[in-house]
C-alpha cells in the first residue's frame, strides 16, 4: 500500500536555517543512517532477522545432511564441535552478517516525516515533543501533500541511479504484528534467499538469480531501514529511504559489457555538526519544480508572529498557508 493512501499529509520538522534551505532549493537533504540520532539504525533489525533465519538454517542444513551419504561421521564432527543447534546458531549468524556486509560503504540515506495524526489539533499546532526537540531557537514544520511527494519521488529515481528509493512508514520494535503485515513478505524474500544458498552447497557454487537476487536484496535494505526502536515511537514516523549508486570502476566495466545506458549519480554532500563532517545527499534538487508543500506551521518561539509575517511575504504569490502554533511553549 502507498503511503498517501493512508495519510495525505506528511510533516516534516526543521530549523529556521533548514526551512530557508528547503524552500531556496525546493530539495530535502537526506542523512547518512549512520549518521542519525538512532545510534542503532539499521543494526536493531539484526536480532528478529536471526529469529526469522535460523528456522530456515535449521531445516535446510538437516535437510542436507540426512541427504548426505557420510551422515554419521559428518554428525560426529558437529557434535565434536558443540554439536548441531550451535551450528546453525553459528550459520545463522553467518548469513545475516554477509547481508550486512554486502552492503556499500556509500550507506544508506533518510529523511524523516511524521504521519497525520488522528487528534486533529496536532495536525493544526504539530507535535509538543517536536517543538521541544527545537528549544528556545523554535522551529517549523513543513506540511506536505503525501500524494505529490510520491510523484517527485518518482521522477528523482527516474532521473538518476539508485538501487533503492522509497517512501514507506516505520515499524517500531514493540510491534510484532505490524512487523508480520508490513515486513512479512520482505522477510520470506530473505528466507527463499538463504534457502537458495544453501542448497547450492551441494554443487560447490552459488548460481546469481538477477531477478531473484534484487527481489531479496531490496527486501533485506527495506527491512533493515523501516524498523526503529520503540523509544522513537511518539514520531509516528515516515521516511524516505534512498540507496544512490557508486559509479566506482567495477560497476562502470559490468554496465559497458552489458550496454546500459546508466542515468547520473547522484552527488554526495557534506555538511558540518558538532566538528564532524556529514554525508548527505539532495533530493529533488535538480527537479525545476516546487515541493508539494501545503502548510508550513510555526513552531513556539518568541517572535512567533514576527517569523509568521517574513514567511508570508517570502511565499507571496504561492499557495503555501503560513500559521503559528497555538501551543504556549517557549524552550
Amino acid at each position: 500500500m502507498k503511503v498517501s493512501e493512508e495519510y495525505k499529509r506528511l510533516y516534516h520538522y526543521t530549523t529556521w536555517n533548514g526551512l530557508l534551505g528547503i524552500l531556496k532549493n525546493q530539495s530535502l537533504w537526506a542523512t547518512h543512517h549512520r549518521f542519525l540520532n538512532d545510534y542503532s539504525e539499521t543494526l536493531l533489525m539484526k536480532n528478529k532477522l536471526f529469529e526469522f533465519v535460523r528456522p530456515v538454517v535449521h531445516k535446510e542444513s538437516s535437510d542436507f545432511l540426512n541427504k548426505n551419504p557420510d551422515h554419521k561421521k559428518i554428525m560426529q564432527q558437529i557434535n565434536d564441535n558443540g554439536g548441531f543447534e550451535a551450528l546453525v546458531d553459528q550459520r545463522s549468524s553467518l548469513f545475516i552478517d554477509g547481508m550486512y556486509e554486502s552492503l556499500p560503504n556509500s550507506g544508506l540515506y533518510i529523511t524523516s516525516f511524521c504521519k497525520e495524526n488522528e487528534d486533529e489539533y496536532i495536525n493544526e499546532n504539530g507535535v509538543l515533543s517536536q517543538w521541544r526537540g527545537y528549544g528556545r531557537d523554535g522551529g517549523f514544520a513543513l506540511v506536505f501533500n503525501a500524494q505529490g511527494l510520491e510523484h517527485i519521488l518518482q521522477e528523482e529515481v527516474e532521473k538518476y541511479d539508485y538501487s533503492f528509493l522509497q517512501l514507506s512508514d516505520v515499524v517500531y520494535s514493540d510491534d510484532e504484528e505490524g512487523l508480520k503485515s508490513e515486513l512479512g513478505p520482505r522477510l520470506h524474500y530473505i528466507k527463499e534467499h538463504i534457502k537458495r544458498i544453501i542448497r547450492s552447497i551441494p554443487k560447490g557454487k552459488y548460481d546469481p538469480d538477477p531477478e531473484k537476487d534484487s527481489k531479496e536484496y531490496d527486501a533485506f535494505i527495506s527491512c533493515i531501514s523501516r524498523y526503529k526502536h520503540q523509544g522513537f515511537k511518539e514520531e509516528n514516523e515516515v521516511r524516505i529511504c534512498a540507496f544512490p549508486v557508486v559509479h566506482n570502476e567495477e560497476y562502470l566495466k559490468s554496465s559497458a559489457h552489458e550496454k546500459n545506458q546508466l542515468p547520473p549519480e547522484k552527488e554526495r554532500k557534506f555538511r558540518e555538526k558538532n566538528g564532524e563532517w556529514v554525508p548527505y545527499i539532495e533530493l529533488f534538487d535538480s527537479l525545476d519544480k516546487d515541493l508539494p508543500i501545503e502548510k508550513i506551521i510555526v513552531g513556539p518561539h518568541q517572535n512567533m508572529e514576527m517569523r509568521v509575517s517574513a514567511l508570508k511575504v517570502m511565499l507571496c504569490g504561492k499557495n503555501i498557508d503560513v500559521r503559528a502554533s497555538d501551543i504556549p511553549f517557549i524552550g
